[in-house]
């Protein structure tokens, strides 16, 4: 019995040394033969098998590799190189620039990663430096003048304002023509609705793509035509910008980061306008005469040539007008503005061990308009957090999720009664609209104290009779603007091979957009009752108020699963093959309700619907569900790292169509040529690089 037991313990006992035997630990240490600096996130793999491992923040590996293998030794933009492991248990390893490479790789759509001397077609990027060099709050307006082709337009530039991106020009005359906007692979609602009680009245409040803090920001691409972003359909038919957000480094120091940047705005340019005419009017006689009538109610500048000789003007009050020098005030529609100021503060913290990576980013944006006083107003808050680990060297995860919170208040613009601009632009000539401030002034007010302590609430003294103190407009109109959205997206990877490569994603982007309308309810008739320039009827000043809520709420998850495979046929001949699948879910509802337009309020300054004088105005009521499913695919082939082909297809099935016809297909092919890779070193030495591209979608 203990002879037998004897022998099963040698035999298990060799057994273990040939296990030991055929299987030893390699180290070493992997370095850029450029300088000797460490190569961190390199890839070291045993041929043909599925085990690898990358290196640590000082290069360092550890590898159980089995007898007689080889070790593949990789990084993007180096030279690989496959060593035999024979007996060693040390190799270190100095790895090459490859020159060929140009060293750049890009994001491209569903935040696939490629050289971008592979593409056939155009796409630029720009870095984070690039991006926020002019300190611009706007992530879409910061692209403006630095991307050919990309065409910006924003209504004032100022902090919260509307923007539009526009690649190559527009496709559709009444379309959207705009860029799908991309943020970490999830893309995301970029809507601008412009608010406004009627046709004529106008309101910005913003577009969504905006609410991106261009510091979280470290690359966008620009996808430029229908083949660059074939991959997400039809909403990227005009292109798409892909957003790559920043996170920290493996095996780095933890960092944190404080940027503070103040902006003082101004108007840059306003109308052409006349000094010769004044306030009035102009009229020819029955022999032809041109006549010119100083009419101190008009609101334009028409009347006749200025004199610089001293004359009343405006409301008698108490039988007293006031005086001035019939002649113009060059600035005065530019000296009611003031100066607008921006404050951007963002910390940042980041940092990674040798399997994880986070970054966490704080930001507030406060801002104060160019109109005066505090009525021109918005702030943004936000926070994002990016994370990434490796439970295995199979096995990897990752988060990207975001909260921004705005409030503000927006002022009135079109032709409306709450545009302050437009009442504005309607003061004659020859009146200085900075002494129009003091409101609490008669002749510029609306409802005035007398010096006997009586109150004159159903009065006004200022001038116009046609338009009404801009002050007082900016005083009175508000338009207030809550927003809360969240953006994030969780994502898992799994690569059983070497060759082969599972990802799934789920993105979501939410959003509640609420604001508030307040028009102001009043009914003034002049002060003026001694000089008869003023009719108590003709020329009253009256409106019922309104109050109005609009609420629009978005929700939107898209999930993306993509199996990708990548094979190289030989030294020459490479290439992979990427299948997935995209379920996209997206629901609104919208709803707006105002006070009764014909009552207007009850009570004036309570703005709540509760106050309407009538039956409530149901404007808008609505709400849409639709279901999208894709599936798509992209190969790619290259011939010795000069000839690139790629070929990508999605059909996708909508909820929005019918059963029987509810499909629609979209087909791209590129393909690139590096030429100069068979130019001889004389003339490489003058064209070091050249490409030919070419591409198709439909």
């Amino acid at each position: 019995m203990n002879r037998k037991l004897l022998s099963f313990i040698l035999l298990c006992t060799l057994f273990i040394g040939a296990a030991y035997a055929q299987n030893r630990q390699v180290s070493g240490k992997v370095t850029s033969a450029a300088d000797g600096s460490p190569i961190m996130g390199g890839s070291v793999a045993v041929l043909g098998t599925s085990s690898a491992t990358q290196t640590d923040a000082s290069g360092s590996y550890s590898l159980n590799v089995p007898e007689n293998a080889t070790l593949v030794f990789s990084y993007i933009g180096y030279v690989s190189q496959r060593i035999p492991v024979a007996t060693q248990t040390q190799i270190n390893v100095s790895l090459q620039e490859d020159e060929t490479s140009l060293e750049e790789v890009v994001v491209t759509a569903n935040a696939i990663k490629r050289e971008k001397r592979s593409l056939g077609y155009s796409a630029p990027t720009l870095n984070a430096e690039e991006l926020t060099d002019g300190k611009n709050a706007s992530a879409i307006n910061s692209l403006a003048g630095k991307v050919a082709g990309v065409n910006i337009t924003s209504t004032s530039n100022s902090p919260g304002s509307s923007s539009r991106v526009v690649l190559r020009g527009g496709s559709s005359i009444s379309g959207n023509n705009q860029a799908l906007i991309v943020v970490d692979g999830t893309p995301i609602d970029n809507t601008s609705k412009i608010g406004g009680a009627s046709s004529l009245a106008s309101v910005d409040f913003g577009n969504r793509g905006n609410d991106i803090n261009p510091d979280d920001i470290a690359s966008i691409t620009v996808l430029k035509g229908p083949a660059a972003a074939a991959l997400y359909g039809s909403r990227a038919s005009n292109g798409a910008l892909i957003i790559t957000t920043k996170s920290g480094k493996k095996g780095a120091k933890n960092e944190i980061t404080f940027s503070s940047t103040n902006t003082l705005s101004s108007v840059l340019k306003l109308p052409e306008l006349q000094n010769q005419y004044g306030q009035g009017y102009s009229y020819y006689d029955k022999q032809g005469n041109l006549l010119f009538e100083n009419d101190p109610k008009e609101n334009w500048s028409w009347g006749a040539p200025f004199t610089g000789e001293e004359q009343e003007w405006g409301q008698a009050i108490n039988g007293v007008r006031q005086k001035k020098n019939y002649s113009a005030v060059k600035d005065n529609v530019r000296d009611f503005f003031d100066l607008g100021v921006a404050s951007d503060n963002n910390l940042s913290f980041s940092g990674g061990s040798e399997k994880s990576t986070f970054y966490l980013g704080l930001n507030a944006l406060n801002s104060n308009g160019v109109y005066p006083g505090k009525k021109d107003n918005f702030n943004k808050y936000g926070v994002r957090f990016n994370g990434n680990t490796e439970f295995s060297n199979k096995f990897s995860a990752g988060i990207s999720v975001s909260y921004s919170r705005i409030n503000s208040n927006n002022v009135g613009g079109g032709q409306g009664g709450g545009s302050v601009y437009n009442n504005l632009l309607q003061t004659p000539r020859d009146i200085d609209v900075v002494g129009l401030k003091d409101l609490s002034n008669p002749y510029n007010g609306y409802g005035y104290v007398d010096e006997n302590g009586v109150s004159h609430n159903d009065v006004y003294g200022y001038y116009g009779a046609y338009s009404m103190n801009p002050y007082w407009v900016l005083d009175n109109f508000n338009n207030y603007n809550d927003v809360n959205r969240i953006i994030g997206n969780f994502n898992v990877t799994y690569k059983p091979l070497e060759w082969l490569t599972f990802q799934e994603r789920v993105g979501l982007d939410n959003y509640s957009d609420r604001r508030r309308s307040e028009s102001p309810k009043y009914s003034f008739v002049p002060a003026d009752k001694t000089t008869g320039n003023y009719s108590a009827t003709a020329n009253i000043q009256t409106d019922n108020g309104q109050y109005r809520v609009d609420q629009y709420n978005v929700n939107e998850i898209v999930h993306d699963f993509m199996a990708t495979a990548t094979h190289d046929f030989n030294e020459d001949w490479s290439g992979s093959l990427m299948l997935g699948n995209n379920i996209r879910q997206r629901k609104t509802t919208n709803n707006s309700t105002a006070t009764n337009a014909s009552g207007g309020l009850v009570v004036p300054g309570w703005y709540n619907l509760a106050n309407s004088n009538g039956p409530l105005d149901l404007i808008e009521d609505s709400w849409s569900n639709r279901r999208l499913v894709g599936v798509y695919g992209d190969l790619n082939v290259s011939y010795k790292n000069m000839v690139y082909l790629q070929a990508t297809a999605r059909n996708d099935w909508s909820s929005t169509l019918p059963k029987k016809n509810n499909s629609f297909f979209y087909p791209s092919v590129s393909g690139s040529f590096v030429f100069s890779e068979l130019l001889n070193p004389a003339v490489k030495n003058i064209l070091s690089y050249g490409k030919l591209r070419a591409n198709w979608a439909e």
